[in-house]
């Protein structure tokens, strides 16, 4: 308790904290939590966020930062070779915490050899030496609340703060306008699908993994319309143009396609619209969480329980592994989302409105 209390009275005087995240726009959004419990019970302290190159389309609604420092070599899984573009900024802005918020030995070293007082960050491989605080996860918890813990080494009282993103309010007004566009602005229900995988991030997606069948997304559509009278948006990029079209053959509820829109400002603010938000493993599930908006994710090959959003009104549908008992081998042609049935998709709706 002393040994706490003397970090409380450290912490709380001017430092210069940072978070490193590696990955992509999804475990960005995921850092958020960790971000707003920081400033709150550090207000005083200069605080730092080094993330992937694909977080500067958001960096400057990223909440409770001072400085968004997006860098190409902690996109994915970073290899030794990203180890130096870490130690510059931490030596280049005399940090004396960093909460590596990934177990990637070159974040470790990156850190190490800045000569970084505070190496805070999970256990897990040879390199924890490498770190002085360890952070030890439960099994099968999310990434944002393991990444939590790393803030109670600091001295900080763990807060369950929800992810957050702001877009700015020249992008609500467009997103505002689109939604009144599309005629949905009357009070109905309204839930936005993502029948395709373009926004998937490489970092997240197994080799050959596919998603959900857009004549599903269809179907459930179709079945939201009838049983709540819901409005359907269809979000994606152009890549899930394809997809999209194969949807909406079957598609007969009243539903506006805005696939393809890639400022993410803006499909942030038609999220904040959105009463519910159903998809694959991609960073809308992250970006829908952030606005508030809850979130049912159909999660295949990535472990929805640590890859999907944060909080309890988020619900995650996770199919089951190939396996010799049910006939499948990991290397047969086979989309292990099939497993996902429409009745399960509607029954975690119909729990979440």
């Amino acid at each position: 308790m002393e040994a706490r209390a003397a970090d409380q009275r450290r912490y709380r005087v001017a430092v210069e904290i940072a978070v490193a995240v590696t990955g992509g726009l999804s475990e960005t959004l995921q850092s958020t939590p960790l971000l707003r419990t920081l400033r709150s019970g550090l207000p005083r302290a200069g605080l730092t966020l080094l993330c992937p190159s694909a977080a500067d389309a958001i960096a400057d609604g990223i909440p409770a930062v001072d400085v968004v420092k997006p860098l190409r070599a902690l996109d994915g899984h970073p290899g030794l070779g990203s180890m130096l573009s870490l130690t510059r900024p931490l030596r280049g802005s005399r940090v004396d915490a960093v909460l590596l918020c990934s177990t990637a030995p070159a974040m470790r070293l990156g850190a190490y050899f800045a000569a970084v007082p505070r190496r805070i960050g999970p256990s897990g491989g040879v390199t924890t030496v490498l770190l002085s605080d360890r952070v030890h996860p439960e099994v099968e918890e999310n990434r944002a609340a393991t990444w939590l813990r790393a803030a109670v080494a600091l001295g900080v009282d763990r807060e369950l703060h929800a992810p957050a993103y702001e877009p700015g309010p020249e992008a609500r007004r467009m997103a505002d306008r689109l939604v009144h566009g599309s005629g949905f602005a009357d009070g109905r229900l309204l839930v936005a699908v993502t029948p395709g995988t373009g926004l998937a991030e490489t970092a997240a997606v197994a080799p050959g993994a596919t998603g959900w069948d857009p004549e599903r997304y269809a179907y459930l559509a179709n079945q939201l319309a009838l049983r709540h009278g819901a409005g359907i948006v269809i979000l994606g990029s152009s890549a899930d143009r394809p997809a999209v079209e194969r949807a909406s053959i079957d598609l007969g509820a009243s539903a506006t396609d805005l696939s393809g829109e890639i400022d993410l400002r803006i499909i942030a603010g038609v999220l904040a619209r959105c009463d519910l938000l159903v998809g694959g493993d991609t960073p809308l599930l992250h970006l829908a969480a952030a606005m508030g908006t809850p979130v049912v994710g159909l999660f295949g090959p990535t472990d929805g329980r640590m890859a999907g959003p944060y909080g309890r009104d988020h619900r995650v549908i996770q199919a089951l592994a190939a396996h010799r008992g049910n006939g499948r081998l990991p290397g047969d042609q086979w989309n292990q989302m099939e497993q996902i049935r429409v009745e399960d998709v509607l029954a975690a709706i119909e729990a979440s409105i």
